[in-house]
């Protein structure tokens, strides 16, 4: 019992959220459901923003999560990883995504790319566990190929895989240099990387006159499941962190020093309970400003919640993500918007990516980088097509590049303290 516990906390208890999302798609969904649901998911276009709660169900989603999540727990076994606050985020922002836009067929080829990348380099490919983990934010580009453009089968499934390998292959080469492009600033640094290659492959099909239409299919009748389901996990992670560990309070002062800058780890800095603390403070963060602005929680708005509850691990906090969060949202009020317009909801969570500056800089730095974001966001996905998922990583890589550049010229940036 005591060795099941120990291997339990090397990974953080993943493996018993991936049984237990398993056990509840069950519960909501009969197996003949989530069989029908799974193979529309599969078959799914999956462009942005595809709400697999919308095309399926529940359970069959779900599934899709927890299938996802168990095939890349077992690469990090297989590699003998020890966890760290990267490889923690990369899951959450695998489970997010999965909600929307990722699934195992558009997964496969691009990892097969990035290990034919580590076969170029000579170097093991469990060196590239980052970008395995953040890589399929471009898999819509897969799924897109065999199902998006109406072509014939025996044309659509060979382009879409040989795609997602080129596509996999570049990843971890633009993924080096484009963090050098924000200076660590841009939480979301693959997603960047992402945009620029999703940026290439757009302008190939438009010359093409292969035509990509980005879609809204959203379904927010699961609304209190899904809430349920955060308050849940942050909660049980909260308490979790608490349980004979006392000194869990002083590790997270410290931990909020941080201006969480790339690459930030906070489990190997502050320990699993620190970062469990962490991230369920986050969650009930999102939770305030779902209430607050009644915000019915959808398929892409509960991945987008985790994907910033993981970066709790990665060198997100409440210190250095509010004055983001409080820029994006006076944006969002200065232009009119709708905080309930999926959009926005999106792109304010999303804008928490460029809290390094923020910690950094200042809280006035961090709300013009919020500001910024949300005037700077709806511009992006039309450079991309929709094939990048992390669609506001690569808007907080120019934000980032933009406001650090300006604030090193006008500023001396400091640590908070």
């Amino acid at each position: 019992m005591k060795r099941l516990n120990v291997k339990l906390q090397k990974y953080m208890y993943l493996p018993i959220l991936i049984i237990l999302l398993f056990i509840f798609s069950f519960c909501v969904s009969t197996p003949k459901e989530i069989v029908s649901g799974y193979i529309k998911i599969l078959l799914s276009p999956s462009i942005l923003i595809t709400d697999y709660l919308a095309i399926s169900n529940l359970g069959a989603t779900l599934f899709n999560v927890a299938t996802i999540m168990l095939f890349n727990l077992y690469f990090v076994r297989k590699f003998e990883l020890r966890l760290s606050g990267p490889i923690f985020s990369g899951f959450l922002i695998i489970a997010g995504f999965s909600f929307f836009g990722k699934n195992i067929f558009n997964t496969i080829p691009i990892y097969f790319g990035i290990y034919l990348y580590s076969k170029m380099k000579k170097t093991p490919f469990k060196n590239y566990i980052i970008s395995i983990l953040f890589s399929t934010g471009i898999s819509p580009l897969v799924s897109y190929c065999i199902f998006g453009f109406g072509l014939e089968l025996y044309i659509g499934i060979p382009l879409g895989i040989i795609c997602g390998t080129i596509a996999g292959f570049l990843v971890p080469a633009f993924a080096s240099h484009t963090m050098k492009f924000h200076q660590g600033y841009n939480l979301y640094n693959t997603g960047f990387a992402l945009g620029v290659i999703s940026v290439i492959f757009y302008a190939i099909f438009m010359s093409f006159d292969l035509k990509v239409n980005t879609v809204l299919i959203i379904n927010e009748k699961y609304h209190f499941y899904l809430l349920g389901m955060i308050l849940f996990l942050s909660i049980s992670s909260i308490i979790i962190s608490l349980i004979n560990n006392f000194t869990v309070f002083k590790k997270y002062r410290s931990l909020m020093r941080r201006s969480g800058r790339l690459v930030s780890d906070f489990i190997r800095d502050f320990g699993t309970k620190t970062v469990l603390f962490n991230f369920g403070i986050i969650g009930l963060i999102c939770v305030l400003i779902v209430i607050v602005f009644k915000i019915k929680i959808d398929g892409p708005t509960v991945g987008t919640i985790l994907s910033v509850m993981g970066m709790g691990a990665y060198g997100l906090h409440i210190r250095n993500m509010i004055p983001v969060l409080i820029g994006s949202i006076i944006a969002v009020f200065l232009k009119g918007a709708n905080m309930t317009d999926e959009t926005i909801v999106l792109a304010v969570l999303f804008s928490t990516g460029l809290a390094p500056l923020a910690g950094k800089y200042g809280i006035i730095v961090g709300v013009i980088s919020g500001i910024i974001h949300i005037i700077v966001a709806p511009l992006m996905i039309s450079f991309q097509g929709g094939f990048d998922l992390y669609n506001n990583g690569f808007v907080a890589g120019f934000v980032a590049s933009i406001v650090s550049v300006m604030a090193d010229s006008i500023l001396k940036g400091d640590e908070l303290s």
